[in-house]
């Protein structure tokens, strides 16, 4: 059974129960610190440390339904669901990450009992702020 690690994972996990939740979750979402794994990115074991300006990553990608997403995760407990031996991880705000990012398909916790795909078309109406009038619209509430 899902149990939430923080206030994100207890609003993704409530939203998916009432949609009057949704846009909640969706403005938490974007000050949140999210986890994408970068295997590439070099780090010691156990330490951590900053992104130089400009700095390129390489995101590791999932392919499902004939697209490409990028695993990220709400957690650190989520990454360990999902990988089993130790991996690089950066953790940013999930705006920052959409950002850095852009038109790419996030897939948050895939594999555990509480994950949410978001199409890179869902991200770019979060980030520009118009999702909240098209839930409005459609009766998921403010």
């Amino acid at each position: 059974m899902f149990e939430p690690e923080n206030s994100l994972e207890a609003l993704m996990q409530a939203a998916g129960r009432d949609p009057a939740i949704v846009p909640r979750f969706y403005r938490a979402l974007l000050d949140a610190e999210i986890y994408v794994l970068t295997p590439e990115a070099p780090v010691e074991p156990g330490t951590q440390r900053s992104l130089d300006h400009r700095e390129a990553i390489n995101v590791a990608t999932v392919g499902f339904q004939g697209l490409t997403w990028l695993p990220a995760f709400t957690s650190r407990k989520r990454i360990s669901d999902y990988v089993k031996e130790p991996e690089v991880c950066l953790g940013a705000s999930a705006r920052n990450l959409f950002a850095m990012l852009p038109n790419a398909n996030f897939w948050l916790n895939p594999l555990s009992e509480c994950q949410k795909p978001m199409p890179a078309s869902e991200i770019a109406l979060l980030m520009q702020g118009t999702i909240f009038e098209k839930l409005q619209s459609a009766g998921g509430g403010t």
